[in-house]
């Protein structure tokens, strides 16, 4: 048997809370995790909403640093996935 406890990245990882009011009344409420991979210059973010811990969407890669240009880095995109599908059963890209 192997035990596994290494990843081919570690994100920086932050949890936020973000409440939409209206009128004195709370209207939405998202409680949720984003991960930020940067490696090679290239950035990935994953967000997994803390209602669903099934499921989280990865976006990019994204040139580390830049106004959101996609770029094609296929070792951080690899390992971004590799990372998130340890922890998810369903990974979804954007």
């Amino acid at each position: 048997m192997e035990i596994r406890r290494d990843d081919p990245i570690t994100p920086k990882i932050e949890h936020a809370v973000e409440e939409i009011w209206s009128g004195g009344s709370l209207m939405e409420r998202y409680n949720f995790l984003d991960y930020h991979f940067e490696q090679d210059g290239a950035y990935l973010r994953a967000r997994a909403y803390l209602d669903d811990t099934q499921e989280v969407t990865l976006y990019g890669p994204f040139q580390k640093g830049g106004p959101g240009t996609k770029i094609v880095a296929p070792e951080a995109e690899q390992a971004a996935l590799a990372y998130l599908e340890r922890r998810y059963p369903v990974v979804e890209r954007l």
